[in-house]
This record gives C-alpha cells, structure tokens and sequence, in this order.
C-alpha cells in the first residue's frame, strides 16, 4: 500500500487531519516535524532557532528520504518540504499527495496564538501577515501539483478526512 502525503502551510491542518485520517483507515501516522523532534530533540521552531533553516531542511531531507522508502501509511509533511526537484517523482511514485488548502486569513487566526514557536513567521503579527502572505505566494505553485486538493477553511479534522476519503474515492486505486 502507498501513502498519503498530506502538504500545505503551517497551520493547514495537515497534522491534525492527518491523524484522524489515519485512524480512519486503520494505518499508521507519521509527521515529519514531529520525526525531526524524535531524532534531533528539537521542535521544528526551535531546531531553525538555534541551528539555522539550512540545518533544518538537512534534517527534514534526512526524514522524507526514510518516510518515502516506507508504505502504508500517513505522512503529514511540514510546510516546507514541497514537491520540487528529485522530491516530487518520489512522491508520485511512493503514494498520492494531497495539498490542504487554507484562507491566508484563516491560516493567520490559526497561527497568531503561537507566533512565537513560528520563527518563519517573524515576530509580531504584521510581520506574521507579511511573512505568511509571501509563503503563500512562492509555495502554493509547487502545493497546487499535488494529485488532490481540499480546502480546509472552516472544517473540522473529521469532516476534512471523510472529505479525503471521498476524494481518494476507491482508495485502493490511488494506493496499489
């Protein structure tokens, strides 16, 4: 069986669907900021705070290469991990890809109550918008490959993996 990548902004709801989904299906759950946390002690907000967003992205490049090897299961990806270069024949190729969709300004209300933990996102809330507006910008070209979309603005994790579900239709099609 191949997995399903969920992709999109911090804030999406790529995690917390992602879990529902999984349960769902009965299949394992991984999250690669949350695998980043497990091997380098660092949540993904604090690992680019004190070792730079290179070291970050080294460290993510480390965790897609061993999440795409295995099948089978959920993987919520973290924002910046998108299907460009050797990544997105890899995604194709290992499972389908899903691109969770959300309002700027509903990604920002998620988003403002935790600003701090978001070094990307600067650190007052007009840095936040402008930072937010300019990731929408240059990411949403390389989300918008993914084999499915869904817009998350104003679903619950529930209702957003039953919407999954019914897009995945036959989810043995997409997952031979």
């Amino acid at each position: 069986m191949k997995n399903i990548y969920l992709l999109g902004l911090m804030g999406s709801g790529k995690t917390t669907i992602g879990r529902v989904l999984a349960k769902k299906l009965g299949i394992p759950f991984a999250d690669t900021d949350l695998l980043v946390k497990k091997i380098y002690g660092l949540r993904a907000g604090d690992f680019i705070k004190t070792r730079g967003l290179k070291a970050f992205r080294d460290a993510e490049n480390s965790v897609f290469k061993t999440v795409v090897r295995s099948g089978g299961r959920v993987v919520a990806f973290g924002g910046g991990i998108i299907p460009t270069g050797f990544r997105g024949p890899k995604l194709k190729k290992s499972g389908v890809t899903v691109y969770l969709k959300c309002a700027q300004a509903a990604l920002y209300a998620r988003l403002i109550q935790n600003i701090a933990r978001r070094p990307l996102l600067g650190g007052s809330p007009e840095e936040a918008k402008r930072a937010l507006a300019r990731l929408l910008k240059k990411r949403r070209p390389y989300y918008e490959k993914a084999d499915l979309k869904l817009e998350t603005s104003g679903l619950t994790p529930e209702a957003a993996a039953v919407k999954i579900l019914k897009l995945l239709g036959n989810h043995e099609t997409y997952l031979r």
